[in-house]
């Protein structure tokens, strides 16, 4: 059944009982951070779990089949270069996490084969990694090939989560004589060095003490956590120095996006653990850096590979959307702040099912907000097409620890005893001690409804329920087991940062049954300009940044480039489909392909309206199945766009034609689109 809602009156269904205001300020918090459930605890339901089951019989299965490296994968010790260990890390954490949580056998004991063939070779002083000898000569010491460390640290983020998921104490045992001597790294100070981009990539080889403090965490045993704050705090003089004291980032703007983020994230996890607030800013900073700077509107950041500003035709690779949600994932929990769970949710919503075809078994290695036939990125034109595989093989295999990774971290547990819901969708948390049972039945982001059944949760526990930014009139109703209002008298409701807090007024009180959060919905059109970063006056080249970074030099600022429109619902991002059908994934006869040259204008959402279809009884990101759309009108405009660079146009461009009607639909049901439109202010 279709249900037809003007897109403007939407609001008006709803009776907000609170409102929030857009973009405010985070009030002052005690120090209060956030762990995880273990892994398998919460699983998905709902459209949640059809995608993850089409990732589980797609990629997830098939990589570790098809092809050669990964089947071999970690538990063969004899590849030479550290990069065959990253890669099939990637996918070993991939495959273990997504078993657990879909209790799929096949993955589960795939996992199990290789924990138990990296446990029986690793050698009395802890070195696990493979048999080239200078791997082995340098292992354990400061003086050795970063992607070692980072390789090793990858594989033991597969094995924490395979700990976490069994409690298999020789696992924690093999990670323990890891990291029991993990190197003193110290940064490189040296005179009249500034701290860059080139540094960030070297910081990868101490990604590994995120896997230090998560052994504290699961052993109880300080040791780990002691000493990877030591390795960190050496770096205080890159880190504070430079994102806190200085606020320089240009330098570290020239960057490869996956070291970019995991470099960011470290000195968050380290005020986890102990280090000064300071550490939790510079964190904090560079992600605001990236944000404003970087950020796509499909949720992830540019990186081609380097961090490459924000442009319709730029290009995120699928590395970074892992990465990206996996850093803002450890910000989430660092600090609580919900926009961090704003950003994990539009990166989750867009870019990933922007990233895989919609059976799940092919991916791209880069994608850009517009994606038509003939216009090719100007790096690596085969990385945005759909393959089963890339070369490098990182981001195929990187891309199956994303959604299990978004499905585990939906709720987490507070050091202040509350239970905070920090993303949303179809899931289920049950504890193995039944301390927690907590159904949450949505078809959130299509629908802006979510009910949540409360089975078992400690007495007189707070629950935070996040209000995304985007909201601002969200509305919550309390109900017993037969659907009917209960006293809100009994409960204490308010909302503080930017979540709803709910408890009983009691300490040995209960929370109801059901509690029901409303999220009203409504097309928001965003208008900007491009923003490319500048090197040494002109427009910085991309891939070419990436062989030769100047690390001393660094960025000369941004060249702002001409204005686009884009339009979102909710966490959505939408765009105009240039597909015919479903399965038009080829890239040729361009001419086959409609018109694309339409612009955006301040009235193109006025009178629109939304339409919703009912949710596909088997749910995927295929075309047909998009269970919403919006009308929107738009102009014909003259962009003559050059298909190798292409870029929105400098100059507001003259009309054509004007007030035709397209439709907009979510963007990850489309293989070619337009999502960042020409903006025209006539």
């Amino acid at each position: 059944m279709n249900r037809i809602i003007p897109a403007l009156c939407a609001l008006a269904l709803f009776t907000a009982t609170h409102s929030v205001a857009k973009n405010e300020p985070a009030a002052p918090q005690s120090k209060i951070t956030y762990t995880p459930f273990n892994v398998g605890e919460i699983k998905p339901e709902g459209w949640l779990r059809d995608w993850a089951s089409l990732a589980a019989r797609g990629m997830t299965r098939k990589i570790g089949e098809d092809f050669t490296e990964f089947r071999r994968g970690w538990a063969d010790p004899d590849q030479g270069g550290w990069w065959h260990y990253e890669q099939t890390a990637y996918y070993t954490d991939g495959f273990t996490r997504l078993g657990f949580l879909l209790d799929d056998t096949l993955l589960i004991n795939r996992s199990r084969r290789v924990m138990e063939a990296v446990m029986a070779r690793q050698r009395p002083n802890g070195y696990i990694h493979s048999n080239n000898q200078k791997y082995v000569d340098t292992w354990g010491t400061t003086d050795v090939d970063y992607g070692l460390y980072w390789s090793e640290g990858v594989f033991c983020r597969a094995a924490l989560a395979y700990y976490s998921a069994t409690q298999d104490k020789r696992v924690l045992e093999m990670l323990k004589r890891v990291y029991r001597n993990f190197p003193l790294f110290k940064y490189d100070a040296r005179e009249n060095h500034h701290f860059g981009g080139g540094d960030l990539d070297n910081i990868r080889k101490i990604a590994g003490l995120e896997n230090m403090f998560e052994l504290t965490r699961y052993t109880g045993d300080s040791y780990y956590a002691d000493r990877a704050l030591q390795v960190l705090k050496a770096y205080e003089p890159a880190y504070i120095q430079t994102w806190v004291k200085e606020k320089n980032f240009l330098r570290t703007a020239m960057c490869h996006g996956v070291s970019y983020n995991e470099a960011s994230k470290l000195p968050a996890i380290g005020y986890i653990w102990g280090a000064g607030d300071e550490w939790l800013d510079a964190s904090v900073n560079s992600y605001e850096f990236l944000q404003a700077n970087s950020m796509l509107p499909i949720g992830s950041n540019s990186s081609n590979e380097f961090l490459h500003g924000i442009g319709a035709f730029e290009a995120t690779e699928s590395c970074d959307i892992t990465d990206f949600m996996w850093s803002n994932i450890w910000m989430a929990r660092a600090t609580g702040d919900r926009r961090y769970g704003d950003r994990i949710e539009r990166d989750a919503f867009n870019a990933l099912p922007g990233a895989v075809n919609s059976t799940f078994t092919q991916s791209l290695y880069t994608q850009a907000p517009n994606r038509i036939p003939g216009f090719h990125l100007k790096i690596r034109d085969d990385g945005n097409y759909y393959k089963e595989m890339h070369w490098p093989t990182c981001c195929p295999a990187n891309l199956n620890r994303a959604l299990p990774n978004y499905i585990i971290n939906m709720a987490m547990l507070g050091t202040d005893g509350s239970l905070l819901w920090l993303t949303y969708g179809p899931a289920h948390l049950k504890t193995r001690d039944g301390r927690y049972d907590i159904q949450c039945e949505t078809q959130y982001p299509f629908r802006n409804k979510l009910t949540f059944h409360i089975n078992a949760m400690p007495a007189g526990q707070i629950l935070r329920l996040r209000i995304p930014e985007w909201c601002d009139s969200p509305s919550l109703a309390l109900l017993d087991a037969k659907g009917k209002p209960v006293n809100a008298k009994d409960y204490r409701i308010q909302i503080t940062d930017g979540y709803f807090l709910v408890a009983p007024k009691s300490d040995s009180g209960n929370l109801p049954k059901t509690i029901r959060l409303t999220l009203p919905m409504h097309p928001e059109l965003t208008i900007a300009n491009e923003l490319f970063p500048a090197y040494k006056g002109t427009k910085a080249p991309s891939w070419g940044m990436m062989v030769s970074p100047d690390t001393e030099r660094g960025l000369d600022g941004f060249i702002t480039g001409g204005a686009y429109a884009c339009v979102s619902y909710g966490p959505l991002l939408l765009g105009m489909s240039m597909q015919q059908r479903p399965g038009d994934y080829f890239d040729i006869n361009e001419e086959l392909w409609h018109e694309f040259r339409y612009a955006l204008h301040s009235g193109s959402l006025n009178g629109g309206f939304l339409e919703e279809k009912d949710m596909p009884a088997r749910f995927s990101w295929r075309l047909d199945n998009a269970p919403l759309s919006i009308d929107a009108t738009v102009h014909l405009v003259d962009w003559q766009p050059d298909k190798g660079d292409p870029v929105m146009p400098t100059e507001e461009p003259a009309v054509l034609e004007r007030d035709i009607h397209i439709k907009l639909i979510p963007y990850g049901f489309m293989a070619y689109r337009i999502a960042m439109f020409p903006f025209v202010s006539k």
